[in-house]
């Protein structure tokens, strides 16, 4: 469990930024529900930083608020919590994103002929090179045809692990 959220706080660094990941651990490593002042306080962020991640949290689907109006002076309190369907959901469809990127590079790379330049290691599509009269830009060099792509058999196997992954995941989601 401990890489799934090693993972999860990768993820959310890339898509909402740093603020972002201190802003969730702290949702994440509390056991209520956390309002704006909290979260401030645990985070040490700025008022302005924390609404805007939550913002951005919420619309990815990470977290969800309740409101309550205060009885004091009617202004609407908001208390932020993590929303863990809703995290499983939005990991198994970026998962879906990279494999559909991912089958759509190993056809390419299936379908496609490469030619190589041996002194520098450029690699280029039968249609770049024909344009380069298989000649390498850099050395001008002759280009040379790949005799089997490297890469192809890499993406099958990412793209049939990643294939597993989805399926599991989406019983457990779906359960």
């Amino acid at each position: 469990m401990n890489n799934r959220i090693s993972a999860l706080m990768k993820f959310i660094e890339n898509y909402v930024g740093v603020d972002g990941a201190k802003v969730f651990r702290a949702l994440f490593e509390s056991d209520k529900e956390l309002s704006y002042n909290d979260i401030i306080t645990k985070t040490g962020l700025d008022e302005q930083t924390v609404r805007r991640v939550l913002y951005e949290l919420n619309e990815l689907g990470l977290v969800m608020y309740r409101r309550i109006q205060s009885a004091e002076d009617g202004r609407f309190i908001y208390y932020w919590t993590v929303n863990s369907y809703g995290i499983n959901q939005v990991l198994l469809n970026r998962k879906r994103l990279v494999f559909e990127k991912l089958k759509i590079r190993l056809d390419h790379e299936e379908r496609t002929t490469f030619f190589l330049c041996i002194n520098d290691g450029i690699r280029l599509t039968f249609d770049e090179a024909l344009e380069l009269d298989f000649r390498c830009p850099k050395c001008s060099s002759i280009l040379v045809q790949e005799d089997r792509n490297p890469y192809a058999e890499v993406l099958r196997e990412v793209v049939s692990k990643l294939a597993k992954e989805i399926e599991d995941e989406r019983k457990l989601v779906s359960s």
